[in-house]
């Protein structure tokens, strides 16, 4: 029993650096490396030299950056995705969804001439014509302003020069499964290794599960005010961006029919998101006001002291 139960303990512990080491795998190898084809998971459509062109500008406002190599590459998805980081030797790869590249109605018609629509089935998918009254209004939609795309340039920078972001799923990982291996440990002389190693498993998985959806919540607030205190415009932008994000998923709702109501909510916010559109635009306004307060303060005390 003790050796059998010794066995499972090396097991256990052979388990935990899996994920890390899959992590650091998915992040860091994203070339054209055989084993990395089946997660990059990057749209077929190559960015426009203008949204690279707004990345490198992008770059160019950022302090104390050590190393600066990214690549930029589009996604199929409804909203960008960051992997890696400024600060590795591999750089970032910055995901943007379609809209991101589409400068006028044209290129728009042109790329979405063969569009589908889905939210993650294939089953679900739709296929829209583009010379109808919807295309028309996917396209309308589909439009994002300068400001707003500076929005989503400059906050997917601040997550990928992220140390924190970055390390933060590795060390909760190792953390929680080293209470686990005090919850084996324990459970193992009470109920038998069977019952303990099902208890650990079990909490490592339910824990971090729980982790991973705060920790999201977390980011994707914080990285929204990382970016907007940079300047009124990228409050502004952020505001259009969600609010025109809504917009168009009210749209996908009623073009998806029965799947699209199971996803999307009435006013255009994705219901499995860890955050609501509609509250990261809410908390994007309180930040802007509370910063336009400030200011107005400090002039009116820079007017009185000149006075």
């Amino acid at each position: 029993m003790s050796q059998y139960f010794s066995r499972i303990k090396q097991i256990y512990l052979g388990i935990i650096p899996i994920y890390p080491l899959g992590y650091i795998m998915v992040h860091g190898f994203r070339g054209d490396q055989i084993w990395a084809k089946p997660y990059l998971n990057r749209s077929s459509l190559e960015p426009s030299e203008s949204l690279k062109e707004l990345v490198e500008h992008e770059m160019d406002k950022m302090e104390g950056l050590k190393k600066s190599k990214f690549h930029v590459v589009l996604t199929d998805e409804m909203e960008p995705k960051t992997y890696g980081g400024l600060f590795l030797s591999s750089g970032a790869e910055l995901q943007f969804p379609l809209r991101m590249t589409l400068d006028d109605v044209e290129t728009a018609r042109r790329i979405g001439a063969n569009l589908e629509v889905d939210l993650g089935l294939s089953k679900h998918r739709r296929k829209i014509e583009m010379n109808s009254e919807t295309g028309d209004e996917i396209i309308s939609r589909l439009m994002l302003s300068d400001a707003a795309k500076m929005f989503v340039v400059q906050r997917e920078l601040q997550i990928a020069n992220s140390g924190e972001y970055f390390c933060a799923p590795i060390f909760a990982w190792i953390g929680i499964s080293s209470m686990s291996y005090g919850v084996l440990n324990g459970i193992a002389m009470m109920a038998g290794p069977y019952l303990a190693t099902v208890a650990a498993l079990t909490f490592t998985f339910a824990a971090f599960s729980q982790f991973s959806k705060h920790f999201e919540s977390f980011k994707t607030t914080r990285s929204d005010e990382d970016t907007v205190v940079r300047g009124d415009e990228y409050a502004i932008g952020g505001i259009d961006y969600l609010e025109s994000t809504m917009k168009l998923n009210r749209l996908y709702r009623r073009i998806l029919g029965e799947e699209g109501e199971r996803q999307i909510a009435r006013n255009g916010d994705v219901i499995n998101a860890p955050v609501k559109l509609s509250v990261r635009a809410r908390e994007i306004r309180k930040i802007r006001k509370r910063i336009n307060q400030y200011d107005k303060i400090s002039a009116d005390d820079g007017e009185e002291n000149q006075n």
